[in-house]
């Protein structure tokens, strides 16, 4: 094996590596923000939002994640709206990847006690304060695993992108071997690269659940 041709194409791949890195934390993030809001009202005992968000969970994760991206970049602009590539595979990433993450954090809230939810109000404690103090700090060492399952997904899946025209790792990994024929070389690399965001997915996946696993009273 000859991994200078690694050497001689760094700056390309370093790029790819960048892109990568924006469309799968860009996505995390913006999934993780949508996804707590909105459990909350599949929830809640408002039943005309909470049939709109199940709805949209069931279509987020029964599309495959490539039809929304297609979706995105190709479908949008018969309707009049025009994206970047690397706007239009974020968003359609980041729907697909919050059709699950609210699942997961629904869950982490159904597996409150009730006892608990009674105790904040029999102390007083707003809907909005026991959501945030009592109820969320709990659901989230439920959900905290699959999250963190679904962020190493996401990290993988951002390599749909390179079909709607973004030049992440693997798009400029496969454009390297078409022209240096130096195909496990740079598989290789590539394959390092995922390994090691996944890694430190997982690393961080630990602290937070330590972080998280307080002794509460149960009801």
């Amino acid at each position: 094996m000859d991994f200078t041709v690694i050497l001689d194409n760094a700056p390309i791949l370093l790029r790819g590596f960048g892109y990568t890195l924006l469309v799968a934390f860009s996505t995390i993030a913006l999934s993780l923000v949508f996804a707590v809001p909105l459990a909350v009202i599949r929830e809640s005992k408002w039943p005309r939002a909470a049939a709109i968000v199940a709805a949209y969970s069931w279509i987020a994760r029964a599309t495959p994640a490539l039809t929304v991206l297609f979706f995105t970049y190709y479908g949008l602009p018969v309707l009049g709206i025009y994206l970047e590539p690397l706007t239009s595979a974020i968003i359609g990433l980041t729907l697909v990847s919050t059709g699950y993450n609210l699942e997961f954090v629904r869950a982490g809230l159904r597996a409150v006690p009730v006892g608990q939810i009674d105790a904040a109000k029999s102390l007083g404690l707003s809907p909005y304060h026991t959501l945030r103090q009592v109820i969320l700090p709990q659901a989230m060492v439920v959900a905290v695993p699959p999250l963190v399952s679904n962020m190493t997904l996401m990290v993988k899946g951002s390599t749909l992108a390179s079909l709607v025209a973004v030049s992440e790792l693997t798009g400029e990994a496969v454009a390297l071997i078409a022209s240096t024929y130096k195909s496990l070389e740079i598989l290789l690399t590539v394959a390092l690269a995922y390994l090691a965001i996944n890694t430190l997915l997982a690393v961080a996946q630990s602290r937070i659940e330590k972080r998280l696993a307080r002794p509460t009273a149960t009801a």
